[in-house]
């Protein structure tokens, strides 16, 4: 996975309580750590069928990971990447202290206006799909004004495009050998994540989400 850092500028509109704002911050980045998980995840898997393949005489080129999750992670230890966490609470809680600082989410600038922005910068390939989920949501927005459903069938194409973008978002699990049940528990634990941004999106206090300019993330 590359590990070059990419920066995502929330737009904000309107007035924000102090709540509201920090509870979108901790949605962003559960969301930032349940897809970061995953990615490493997948990277270490790659790394185990390369060793198994190449290198079966030599000790295996990437110990960190496994060593640092597998032998400390509270559903069990060992090695197997059939022991697969479902990303509860609990289980984000202990992930966040195996992560390396530079992984982390990171709070870059906030200005709080109307409009406003925060920008937050992460691991490119991870930021790229957190922002890719909430650019869904803005834009289910905007289409459901521009069709002009009725209240009952834009709640049902609201479902239908929340449940779709959480499975895109954790479909990389299937690969990993979730089964179609851990699935749809990891899409429920993403659609948990995404409801709140929802409102804010609806409320249009959460306008829009974009890749600002080198240059301008210092103005």
């Amino acid at each position: 996975m590359d590990g070059s850092i990419e920066v995502m500028r929330i737009e904000m509109d309107g007035r924000w309580s102090a709540a509201e704002f920090g509870q979108a911050l901790i949605n962003i980045s559960d969301l930032y750590d349940i897809r970061l998980f995953l990615e490493l995840l997948r990277e270490d898997q790659r790394d185990l069928e390369r060793f198994y393949e190449e290198f079966m005489h030599f000790g295996p080129f990437r110990h960190r990971w496994r060593r640092r999750f597998w032998g400390a992670a509270p559903w069990g230890p060992g090695p197997s990447l059939g022991m697969l966490p479902l990303l509860d609470e609990t289980q984000l809680s202990h992930l966040r202290r195996l992560f390396e600082p530079e992984e982390r989410l990171e709070v870059r600038r906030v200005s709080y206006a109307s409009p406003g922005l925060a920008d937050l910068a992460g691991i490119g390939a991870v930021v790229g799909h957190v922002k890719d989920l909430v650019i869904k949501l803005v834009d289910r927005r905007d289409t459901q004004r521009q069709r002009e459903l009725s209240d009952e069938r834009a709640a049902l194409e609201n479902d239908r495009i929340r449940l779709e973008n959480a499975r895109n978002f954790v479909a990389l699990g299937r690969d990993l050998g979730y089964s179609d049940t851990e699935l749809r528990l990891l899409v429920a634990q993403v659609d948990k994540k995404q409801e709140p941004l929802v409102r804010l999106i609806e409320q249009q206090k959460l306008r829009g989400v974009s890749t600002p300019d080198p240059g301008d993330e210092k103005s």
